[in-house]
């Protein structure tokens, strides 16, 4: 659970930092998972093939930034669904430190919303232009959901850390291209966030925000997960809809607890002992059994943007 003092300074300045939340054990078998889903995108943007010739399932999930026009020069930038993509970041989802920090800023009614991970090669990663996430589909709102970011390699300046500027979630929906027109890609009263491997931003989605090119030789990974308070979506989306979005909750942390990550050691490593499952609460409905094509579905259940 968040300290008061860590959930006003989420309230009053639209981030907080999480320190170290997750072990060196799990952010190095997510480094593991990263590395392979890397290694086998699709070549480019549209193909269906990856470098070792095999059949992309979902092709569709990978995103390219193309850098030279001219000659085509692409590089990944972000890779949607991973949770129906990898049965690692599924478990991680089910973490219960990650469950408990969303249930100390929104209760425990609610919903995820969306899941991705963004990539920074190193040399030339791309840059995420200022933005503020979601399409305002409910107007101006003062909550339009949070996003957990899971940095698997340290985040500076050179590799393209986020920036931000603090309290600009109270700002409504900005006029981006204007402040950009106006001041140049740095904005005022921007901040750098600069974390370690292990280290979770919480950043709400109201929040001006967004990251240079990775200049450095250093890889840059962030695992993003999404969630809503479930009254800011509920007259958007079908009870479907939200339930399957719901579900993706038990699945995790079904796995989670079927998995060895906390009753074992893997490679000599401590894994997480003794850790106690998040509490299901009105997740305990959804404790059953889901045939494969059912699991499939939940894990593809179109975002709820809003």
């Amino acid at each position: 659970m968040l300290t008061r003092a860590q959930t006003d300074c989420y309230q009053e300045n639209g981030f907080l930092v999480l320190k170290q939340l997750l072990p060196e054990t799990e952010i190095e078998m997510l480094r593991q998972e990263l590395n392979w889903m890397i290694n086998s995108a699709p070549i480019h943007l549209g193909a269906s093939e990856n470098r070792y010739n095999q059949v992309v399932e979902h092709p569709e999930d990978y995103a390219f930034t193309v850098l030279d026009p001219d000659s085509g020069h692409q590089v990944i930038n972000r890779i949607s669904n991973p949770l129906a993509r990898s049965e690692v970041i599924l478990r991680t989802y089910g973490h219960p430190k990650l469950l408990q920090a969303v249930t100390s800023l929104y209760g425990s009614d609610f919903v995820p919303f969306a899941e991705s991970i963004v990539i920074k090669m190193p040399e030339n990663g791309a840059p995420f232009e200022w933005h503020q996430d979601g399409n305002f589909k409910t107007g101006v709102q003062p909550v339009r959901g949070v996003n957990f970011g899971i940095y698997l390699y340290p985040s500076t300046q050179d590799n393209g850390c986020l920036h931000v500027i603090p309290k600009s979630h109270r700002w409504g929906q900005a006029n981006l291209k204007s402040m950009a027109e106006k001041h140049g890609p740095r904005l005022p009263n921007s901040i750098p966030v600069p974390v370690a491997a292990g280290d979770v931003i919480v950043h709400d989605r109201n929040l001006i925000h967004g990251s240079f090119t990775n200049t450095s030789p250093d890889l840059r990974i962030t695992v993003y997960f999404g969630y809503h308070r479930r009254d800011t979506v509920v007259d958007v989306f079908t009870p479907e809809h939200i339930r399957q979005r719901e579900q993706v909750i038990w699945l995790a942390i079904q796995h989670r607890a079927k998995s060895n990550l906390v009753t074992e050691e893997e490679d000599g490593l401590p894994m997480v002992a003794d850790e106690q499952p998040f509490s299901l609460g009105q997740f305990q409905s959804e404790m059953s059994h889901f045939s494969l094509e059912e699991k499939a579905k939940i894990l593809r259940a179109p975002p709820l943007a809003i």
